[in-house]
């Protein structure tokens, strides 16, 4: 009796076991299925993107391309505007832009003028002729300050856009800073005048 009692229970616990092993494998094996759909689901998407990024490369030398030839048909003055069309150059004071006439006036007697350059984000035109847009020499023959020496003088280097930072600390009411720029910043800035002043009220 107390036998049969034993083997009895050895079958149950036998079958529990198989039950759960048998359970087990088929858990994994649907993990694993479900796995390699997402592995492949990878792979396509990863095939998608790289299809994707030769057809941009394909448009942009096809952009490049067309471009080259159409310089062959613009004069060297509209080859030079459209150099320039791809070089942006600002003066900020505080962040606002110098406005035309050139007259600032400001209520902080700590600032900081900003003179920035940035380039196209693309460029597309040949090198010998996108280099062209670019002002000509250093910085600072291009921008002269007048009246106060600022504190601190840094540049700032981007991928496209490369500023020169002047720091002005506890400048006194009632001062007058001048910047004078050159004819070629002037025009770039679209200024109507070469001196921009600047009043620390």
């Amino acid at each position: 009796m107390i036998k049969n009692a034993i083997y009895f229970c050895l079958v149950i616990v036998l079958l529990t076991v198989s039950g759960c092993t048998n359970q087990s494998t088929s858990e994994t094996e649907k993990l694993q299925d479900q796995l390699k759909e997402h592995e492949q689901e990878m792979i396509s998407i990863k095939e998608e993107y790289e299809l994707h990024v030769n057809n941009i490369e394909e448009e942009k030398d096809a952009y490049k391309a067309f471009i080259a030839k159409s310089t062959d048909y613009l004069e060297e003055n509209e080859l030079l505007e459209l150099a320039k069309s791809e070089w942006h150059y600002n003066i900020e004071i505080n962040d606002d832009l110098v406005p035309a006439n050139g007259k600032v006036e400001i209520n902080k007697n700590d600032f900081k003028i900003i003179y920035s350059e940035k380039q196209a984000s693309h460029q597309i035109l040949p090198s010998e002729i996108y280099m062209q847009g670019a002002i000509n020499g250093d910085y600072f023959e291009h921008l002269v300050i007048k009246g106060v020496e600022p504190e601190h003088i840094r540049r700032t280097d981007g991928t496209i856009v490369t500023a020169f930072i002047y720091e002005f600390k506890n400048v006194p009411s009632d001062t007058t800073i001048e910047l004078e720029v050159s004819d070629e910043l002037k025009d770039r800035l679209r200024l109507a005048t070469n001196l921009i002043n600047i009043k620390v009220n």
